[in-house]
């Protein structure tokens, strides 16, 4: 066991300099920001990348009826991405032709929110009640 722990050691004494390095001299992703405008594209594709794996794997509550409330609360997630994306892409990077990106959030959005509602199994029993 001793010598698992040196091993463990040896490890961590080099993964942690490697991970300072990494984080803390980003020369080439300073080179990609020389402006507001492209910090702002930059942003907001970094944010995207970031989110829509987020919100496709959200998807998979709606697979149990039981979920499908919370995946409408999930929805915030796609929401308030199309408004920062929105705001970094389109509107401070001044690049019109980047509006598909935040049309991708809206329509995870959307999608999150109708398989919410239209599989709901208690609206749908409040529907059939009122139809007797």
């Amino acid at each position: 066991m001793g010598q698992l722990k040196s091993i463990g050691n040896c490890s961590t004494k080099y993964l942690i300099p490697i991970f300072f390095i990494i984080i803390f001299i980003p020369s080439p992703a300073q080179a990609l920001c020389v402006g507001p405008e492209s910090c702002g594209i930059l942003g907001g594709l970094f944010l995207s990348m970031l989110t829509v794996p987020i919100c496709i794997i959200a998807l998979i509550l709606a697979i149990w009826p039981v979920t499908r409330r919370i995946l409408q609360i999930f929805a915030i997630l796609p929401g308030l991405m199309a408004i920062v994306t929105g705001h970094l892409m389109v509107i401070q990077g001044q690049r019109f032709d980047l509006i598909f990106i935040p049309l991708i959030h809206i329509g995870i959005m959307a999608l999150m929110i109708f398989l919410g509602r239209y599989f709901n199994p208690e609206q749908r029993g409040t529907s059939e009640r009122a139809d007797r």
